[in-house]
């Protein structure tokens, strides 16, 4: 297996620290000396991401890091967008779906959580509405 590049090394050892904050370490300073430009932004957006979606130390949210318009969904947002545009999911069909193979694989998966990008979402929602009924 080849050697791992910095910027992958970067993102393994922040998934791995993801996956178990109690074991793994994670140096922000690993962000600086590896990463730049989207990269940098990438992994700081996921960063503000976990510790507001995926853990209990930001319980009431009052600014993001992560603007508008950010590229990937989890399945909670995924499951919302259906249903803001008129399709019946919760993320608990989505899940089911997922699991079935009704629904598009993830894009992205970090930490075991699934991501999808807008437009994998878009897509999907447009195939859904024009399904016949």
């Amino acid at each position: 297996m080849k050697p791992l590049n910095d910027v992958e090394a970067t993102f393994s050892k922040l998934a791995r620290f993801f996956e178990n904050t109690e074991e793994e370490d994670f140096h922000l300073g690993w962000l600086y000396r590896d990463l730049d430009d989207d990269w940098l932004e990438f992994a700081l957006e996921l960063i503000a991401f976990y510790s507001r979606e995926d853990t209990y130390l930001i319980k009431n949210p009052s600014f993001s890091l992560v603007r508008e318009g950010n590229d990937y969904l989890n399945q909670t947002q995924f499951a919302g967008y259906l249903a803001e545009n008129g399709l019946k999911y919760d993320r608990v069909k989505l899940n089911v779906y997922l699991k079935r193979g009704k629904v598009p694989k993830p894009d992205i998966e970090l930490a075991g959580t699934s991501y999808w990008a807008i437009s994998t979402v878009e897509r999907f929602c447009e195939q859904e509405k024009n399904k016949p009924t």
